[in-house]
């Protein structure tokens, strides 16, 4: 299993609808992508501005369905995300260990 973690840092006053806007693109997430084991939005208690999209993949193919073919570098985005944020998202990868 894969854990892909996208770190957001949202411009001020605009986290609140920042995180409605994910909260609502990803909702659908789990019957659209096959190999999503789970997923959530979190929103750092000491610095709200730092929100972070968590998504758990049965594998790295599950991954790269979703994510395409540059999954390990590229984040996934959506139109007008850049009007967000402060900087590019932050992107980072997980293996679980068994």
């Amino acid at each position: 299993m894969l854990t892909r973690v996208s770190e957001a840092l949202v411009k001020p006053g605009r986290e609140q609808e920042f995180v409605a806007r994910v909260r609502d693109l990803v909702a659908g997430f789990p019957a659209i992508y096959d190999g999503l084991e789970g997923h959530e939005v979190l929103v750092d208690l000491d610095d709200p501005l730092r929100v972070r999209y968590v998504s758990r993949w049965r594998d790295e193919q599950a991954l790269e369905n979703y994510a395409g073919p540059g999954w390990r570098t590229d984040p996934v985005t959506f139109p007008d995300e850049d009007e967000y944020l402060q900087q590019p998202l932050a992107l980072r990868h997980f293996r679980h260990i068994s």
